[in-house]
């Protein structure tokens, strides 16, 4: 048996190894190009299967882009449109919140005018209400309030302690010892007057002190005079509604009027109170 296919095998071999005629040599190609022809057909046809799948996807691509682009240029559209409408403008300015002669300086330090962009005001609020807060000490607070084309500033004013006498004009005094830029021909409410304060920085002092008394004693006070001596830097004279006069030092001007009322009470005559050193009264010549 081992024989046979030995022989066998030397047979295959033989045949392989023996040269091809011109008739096999032509079968051979033929069989190469149907084999060829065959798998280019097969490839065509599996292309040509992926082709409506890349045109549907192509078509998606180019209506989202369009979709798009409609969407910017509509909304591009209205915005310009809405920009020369009268609504897209400040129409209307108001103020709340305090007097006259305030109002038309908040409005003025605020720069919004009427016919300016809404977009633009709403963008710059914190700009506007800061250039306010600088410009103008009275405010403690403001609110801006954009409804419709009305702008409304809302405002609270810082506790005011009396007016510093100027020239013939007067500036509010807040609590915090800032004077206002705005002059008034009058001063108003019951609040005293500050006369003769050069010294910023004693007037200061004083509008916090002031501010500690009880609303009735700040109301009890007329004018406050600065009349520093050699001795003392800080003394004031102070003029009551009831026609008394005090003399007293700044710092501890707040302590000392506590005692004013008993003091007062025990007098029915006019009198010169001097809060100085200790606190004694003497009849008014």
């Amino acid at each position: 048996m081992t024989e046979m296919k030995k022989l066998r095998r030397s047979k295959l071999k033989s045949q392989n190894a023996s040269p091809l005629t011109p008739w096999e040599k032509a079968q051979q190609e033929r069989e190469k190009k149907s084999k060829w022809k065959k798998h280019q057909f097969f490839n065509k046809k599996r292309i040509g299967n992926k082709l409506p799948d890349l045109v549907r996807q192509r078509r998606k691509v180019l209506k989202r882009h369009l979709i798009c682009n409609l969407f910017v240029f509509s909304l591009l559209g209205l915005m310009s449109l809405y920009l020369v409408l009268p609504a897209s403008k400040v129409q209307k300015i108001e103020v709340s919140g305090t007097d006259t002669l305030t109002k038309e300086a908040v409005v003025k330090a605020g720069g919004v005018r009427k016919g300016n962009l809404l977009i633009r005001t709403f963008l710059n609020e914190k700009e506007i209400k800061s250039k306010v807060k600088k410009q103008v000490s009275d405010i403690k607070d403001i609110k801006l309030v954009i409804s419709g084309t009305t702008i409304s500033y809302e405002v609270s004013e810082s506790p005011i302690v009396g007016y510093v006498a100027k020239k013939g004009k007067y500036y509010s005094l807040n609590s915090f010892g800032n004077i206002s830029k705005i002059a008034r021909d009058e001063a108003q409410g019951n609040y005293p007057l500050y006369y003769q304060f050069k010294n910023r920085n004693e007037l200061s002092s004083l509008a916090k002190q002031v501010a500690r008394l009880s609303p009735n004693l700040r109301n009890a006070m007329s004018e406050i005079h600065y009349t520093p001596t050699d001795v003392n830097e800080q003394r004031i004279k102070i003029y009551m509604n009831d026609g008394n006069e005090i003399i007293a030092t700044i710092s501890t001007f707040a302590r000392k009027m506590a005692y004013y009322p008993d003091i007062k009470a025990k007098n029915s005559n006019k009198i010169l109170v001097d809060f100085e050193v200790g606190a004694y009264s003497y009849p008014l010549n």
